[in-house]
């Protein structure tokens, strides 16, 4: 495997375009499409995205050593919360996602120090715990990290509602849980490890020989193989448990299972079919895929201007935002409009994206140091 331009990989920003494509479909498709296959957009996105923070927070160790490493997810935790609470005033029908991938950038750049092997024992542990605590109450966890609290200074000290709220938001209610998150992204780790490291025994140093090139491709579509295992499993798992097909943004097995089944079957592909070079049909994801971001800010944006505009295309007879006209008008958007940008944009960091660019300069001065 190369990197692409401006030193990123060519096949984690397609996997990166794929989230989008996968967000809009979940967000605003209005039928799950022959067999229900759209459906499992909505185990896939958010999945995705966090899977690709973990790759993210290898691939800034790898490059950058662990403290301007952390500094530099500090940074990036910090512009994915602003720009939650940009979209925040958007009014779109969308829970937002970037306040659970802040927390996750910069808890995975700690966790980017583990050895390969010891991230992908986590990675079934950090499940568990996930189930386990999202079949508690918001009060249970909230009193349950009633010390932690009673350690911070009395000054900035959350009250006990708040701490139940967040409980609430991170581990017990959903749709996002940070636990499966960060399984999600650990896994995610390990995946571009073993794929950039020449194979699954040199990233779990276990042997081999690092370096890219065919061992990075196989383990791909290792990678890929496993991927459909795993989510077979799930959809079994809850055949078993309920006759029925696994639901999203439950705090189970089968949702735990089948995400991160569909997670390695895109990683594990993209890793394994991507082409070393950019050609045309890759760049329609890489591109976008380089600008997730601002693609997500405007795409919320674009929804809340949909329930304010009056009836149109863009509604459904019940007045919410799951048309097909949707689902056409942002894919073509998200997609295109990045290229567009890429193309009229020359100067650096600001072609890296609206949002982007400012985030990229920040960082790159904190490299620089």
């Amino acid at each position: 495997m190369t990197l692409a331009a401006g030193h990123r990989l060519t096949w984690v920003d397609v996997a990166r375009g794929l989230a989008l494509v996968s967000m809009f479909v979940a967000h605003t498709a209005p039928t799950g499409g022959p067999g229900g296959v759209l459906n499992l957009s909505e185990h896939l996105t958010a999945a995705l995205f966090a899977a690709l923070v973990g790759v993210s927070a290898h691939l800034e160790q790898r490059r950058h050593g662990f403290w301007r490493a952390f500094l530099r997810a500090v940074v990036r935790a910090a512009a994915l919360c602003g720009a939650a609470w940009l979209t925040s005033h958007f009014g779109a029908a969308v829970v937002d996602v970037l306040t659970h991938l802040a927390v996750l950038t910069v808890l995975m750049s700690v966790l980017a120090l583990l050895p390969g092997l010891v991230q992908l024992l986590l990675v079934p542990a950090a499940a568990w715990a996930g189930v386990r605590v999202g079949a508690l109450t918001a009060d249970d966890v909230a009193a349950r990290l009633e010390p932690a609290r009673a350690l911070v200074p009395a000054q900035v000290r959350p009250g006990p509602a708040v701490v139940a709220e967040q409980a609430a938001a991170f581990f017990t209610v959903g749709p996002y849980f940070l636990l499966f998150f960060t399984a999600w992204a650990l896994l995610g780790a390990v995946v571009v490890r073993s794929v950039q490291g020449g194979g699954l025994r040199a990233a779990l140093r276990l042997g081999g020989h690092p370096g890219p090139g065919l061992g990075g491709r196989a383990a791909g579509g290792v990678w890929a193989g496993v991927g459909l295992l795993v989510g077979g499993a799930g959809v079994a798992l809850a055949r078993q448990r309920t006759e029925d097909s696994p639901v999203p943004y439950e705090a189970t097995w089968d949702y735990a299972l089948l995400a991160a089944g569909l997670v390695l079957i895109v990683l594990g592909a993209c890793a394994a079919v991507v082409p070393s070079h950019v050609p045309w049909l890759t760049a329609v994801l890489a591109v976008p895929g380089s600008m997730t971001l601002s693609v997500y800010v405007a795409h919320q944006a674009y929804l809340g201007w949909v329930l304010r505009a009056g009836p149109g295309p863009w509604l459904s007879e019940l007045g919410t935002d799951d048309t097909w006209f949707n689902v056409g008008a942002l894919c073509a958007a998200g997609l295109l409009l990045p290229l567009l940008w890429r193309a009229l944009v020359r100067a650096e960091p600001w072609r890296r994206g609206p949002l982007e660019g400012p985030v990229a300069l920040v960082t790159h001065g904190l490299a620089r140091r």
